[in-house]
């Protein structure tokens, strides 16, 4: 019988370390090497929404340019502007429309590129170009994250930048059955999607190309294959599935015994 309590417990923190492994972010010794991030810069694509504000003592020009946010602020107090509301959507043709420009096409241009040809466009109106400040940017990071995490669905965060870390734990964060070794990340490329893995459990991620996630990201946490066996994932979890089981034996073991 003490063989087998100490088989069933060697059993028990072998499992448990296994599952720990699984579930522990970014594991690794971070004093070994510095991580510089590859921050890319991001070109725009179709159904990109963009939040454009022109800043100018001329009020004619700032009304024209800002009168979808104003109204917005005013209907809603300033809070929780929506931006399908107030932002600028690139057409299918990967067009703008612009007060004072008209149409114009943004598709493929990164966000500086985009504020320096509306500044191009506006010199064309108003001479001295001191007297106008042009400000561009998305209307937060648009992500999709499916499969075992807490708060499945299509998300925003608003940042500038974000990773696939700030994604998670903006969707309240991957169940116990998510398999954090193989998360998927499909991402609209120049010649169509690709599909693209990466390990959060490791410290390395930081150096993948889709740490930092993109405009209209898909990430897949695909399910661990304990799941449909029903054991716990984490070490207190199978600590007490064995020890229930040993429990269930030793009782049953006893029993036969006193008959």
């Amino acid at each position: 019988m003490k063989k087998l309590l100490i088989a069933f417990l060697s059993l028990s923190f072998l499992i448990s370390c296994v599952s720990n492994k699984r579930i522990t972010y970014l594991q690794g010794n971070t004093s070994e090497k510095i991580y510089n991030l590859q921050h890319k810069t991001f070109k725009t694509q179709v159904n990109d929404i963009l939040i454009i504000k022109v800043s100018s003592k001329d009020t004619e020009l700032t009304e024209f340019f800002n009168s979808l946010a104003n109204s917005s602020q005013q209907a809603g107090g300033g809070i929780n502007i929506n931006p399908y509301l107030t932002g600028y959507r690139i057409d299918t043709h990967g067009n703008i429309r612009l007060p004072y420009i008209g149409e114009m096409n943004v598709l493929g241009f990164s966000i500086d590129e985009i504020r320096i040809k509306i500044e191009k466009e506006l010199s064309k109106y108003i001479q001295n170009t001191d007297s106008y400040f042009v400000d561009v940017k998305y209307a937060g990071i648009k992500y999709t994250i499916l499969g075992e995490i807490g708060k499945p669905g299509t998300n925003y965060l608003m940042q500038y930048e974000a990773n696939i870390i700030d994604a998670i734990a903006n969707s309240g964060d991957v169940t116990e059955y998510g398999n954090r070794t193989n998360v998927e990340v499909i991402r609209q490329e120049e010649d169509g999607l690709r599909k693209y893995e990466i390990d959060l459990t490791d410290i390395n991620t930081f150096n993948s190309d889709v740490f930092l996630i993109k405009n209209n990201d898909i990430i897949n946490i695909k399910p661990i294959k304990q799941k449909p066996i029903g054991v716990g994932t984490t070490g207190l979890s199978v600590f007490n599935t064995v020890l229930s089981t040993f429990t269930v034996i030793v009782t049953t073991f006893l029993f036969i015994n006193s008959l």
